[in-house]
């Protein structure tokens, strides 16, 4: 046997039952309730203030409270305060409210008892309007439009948090900050950031050379270390190689055996990195043959005394190729490395050209220099990029800034040259260099 007792509840006030809907279930309204002891529309003299009545707020989740003035209220005119025991408040927030300005303030519920007070500013008002209402339920804190200007009066909430962003690989990764708090931002215009490591598939380049001694007749010369008249390594116009077949180093100094760090590509045009050590004028194999190399420097703590020669196996003499245009790079002992503006871009990368420069270096004679930057793409001819002309009766120097930086693919080689173009000169010197940003394709 079973037995069942219907309970009914109903409003105490009117008899009213309570209602439900059609699932049986009670219908629960969490209302709020319109504070008019802290509610005011009365407007006030200059400097004169405003205090609400005290407001049991335990069965409550929040304060909302609006104001709006035609003069502004005194500096922190609008405090919020609390009390546990009704007789000793404290002014757990205040705001300074600018005139004319519509404004809501969401203090959270603390203590037991709560007010509003409010502190006009110097000028009488002609409306004023402050509303509170206390909130049983959650609501949204703080309401602002996007286009809204920020102010150290708006009413806000302290966040802590991880932010997390997604990179173009689709993949979700926390921010991080500094070691000094700042948050971390990576600028891909940086240069420091790059320098850095701090941006991904980037890294820089810094070419810089010297065409050390050159005449009118040389005509067009490659700033590099071979432009040097005389010497048993010239060689004016820079060679390349169109296979791998830079095999070989050796010194013109019989007792140099010092570690040569040599920067180049291979035969698939990637960066290769190696390091070998000389044996005087006798050749000496790399570890990896290479198509292209544009930089080898010294990697001791002692410096050679011979000038130092890569290049592709060939009869030597004095440590020195006999053939010249086999030579790919030459170090003077002077700089301990080499100096060639003569770049080539690695397989899988596209060069950004940032800058360019180009200045006379020890020219003995009163003279003008063309200088040359050509690009060849792979597979193609050399093009002429940029053309400029430096001065010889002082110290001169031109820089070229690409606010837009000009894009060169990969296995496209890059090389500066000079030309001498008065009548008669000899002996003349000229230094260039440019700046790359390397992006991984």
């Amino acid at each position: 046997m079973s037995f069942f007792t219907e309970i009914q509840i109903v409003d105490p006030t009117t008899g009213t039952p309570v209602n439900v809907n059609s699932d049986g279930q009670m219908h629960v309204v969490a209302e709020g309730h319109l504070c008019t002891s802290n509610s005011t529309e009365t407007p006030l003299s200059g400097g004169a203030s405003w205090t609400g009545d005290s407001e049991n707020i335990l069965a409550y989740n929040g304060i909302c409270v609006f104001v709006t003035a035609d003069v502004a209220s005194a500096v922190g005119g609008l405090e919020i305060q609390y009390s546990s025991d009704d007789s000793t408040w404290y002014t757990a927030e205040s705001y300074t409210v600018l005139a004319g300005a519509e404004k809501w303030f969401t203090p959270p519920a603390f203590g037991k008892f709560f007010r509003v007070k409010y502190t006009n500013g110097a000028g009488a008002q002609s409306t004023f309007v402050l509303t509170t209402v206390l909130r049983k339920m959650p609501f949204k804190w703080s309401s602002h439009n996007i286009d809204d200007p920020i102010t150290d009066q708006d009413d806000a909430e302290l966040v802590k948090a991880v932010n997390t962003g997604k990179d173009p690989n689709g993949t979700y990764r926390n921010v991080n900050v500094t070691q000094d708090g700042y948050m971390a931002i990576s600028d891909n215009s940086s240069g420091l950031a790059i320098a850095e490591g701090n941006v991904t598939g980037k890294s820089s380049v810094s070419k810089f050379g010297q065409a050390k001694d050159f005449d009118t007749g040389d005509g067009f010369v490659t700033v590099w270390d071979g432009a040097e008249d005389g010497a048993a390594w010239e060689q004016m116009l820079y060679q390349y190689s169109t296979t791998a077949d830079i095999d070989s180093i050796s010194s013109s100094d019989a007792g140099d055996n010092h570690d040569i760090t040599i920067i180049g590509l291979d035969s698939n045009w990637d960066e290769v990195t190696q390091t070998v050590t000389l044996n005087g004028q006798t050749r000496v194999a790399l570890t990896t043959s290479l198509i292209r190399v544009y930089r080898a420097y010294n990697g001791n703590s002692t410096e050679f005394s011979g000038n130092v020669i890569i290049y592709v196996n060939t009869a030597l003499t004095a440590g020195v190729p006999t053939d010249t245009t086999k030579i790919r790079a030459v170090i003077d002992p002077i700089a301990q490395q080499t100096l060639m503006c003569v770049y080539s871009v690695p397989a899988g990368k596209t060069a950004y050209l940032t800058r360019g420069y180009a200045s006379t270096a020890g020219g003995s004679k009163t003279s003008n220099y063309v200088i040359q930057f050509f690009v060849r793409n792979f597979g193609k001819v050399f093009r002429l990029q940029n053309v400029n002309s430096i001065g010889d009766t002082a110290s001169s120097n031109i820089v070229l800034d690409y606010f837009v930086p000009l894009a060169i693919p990969e296995k496209s080689d890059l090389e500066v040259r000079v030309n001498a173009t008065a009548v008669g000169v000899f002996g003349a010197s000229v230094a260039a260099g440019f700046d790359l940003i390397l992006v991984d394709d």
